[in-house]
């Protein structure tokens, strides 16, 4: 998203609020690879990109959430998913193979 620009935010029931966003100077990373590990007070999402022969991964960000809001972003990612293969049709994940990244939308 752009600065300044509002979009949608996980409620249950189905119920969204509106929020402004603001990320001016917030660096932006491709990653081909993540990796999730947590506990009972926290969740850990690394993203990073693998390459070369001895599949070198290069850690690009780490973001700790609590387990209520992992649980959030499971669930919105979840909606983003079905809104997408609805449109797209199914996402193959079998295959090991990256998918080139889908265009702005």
């Amino acid at each position: 998203m752009s600065d300044d620009q509002v979009g949608p935010r996980f409620e249950p029931e189905g119920q969204e609020r509106q929020y402004e966003l603001r990320d001016p100077g917030t660096p932006t990373h491709y990653a081909n690879f993540f990796t999730v590990t947590g506990g009972r007070d926290a969740a850990l999402l690394a993203f990073g990109n693998m390459f070369g022969p001895g599949q070198v991964i290069q850690l690009e960000s780490k973001v700790v959430l609590s387990p209520r809001n992992a649980k959030r972003l499971a669930l919105s990612l979840g909606q983003l998913i079905r809104r997408y293969e609805q449109e797209h049709g199914e996402i193959d994940i079998s295959t090991g193979q990256q998918q080139p990244p889908a265009g702005p939308e």
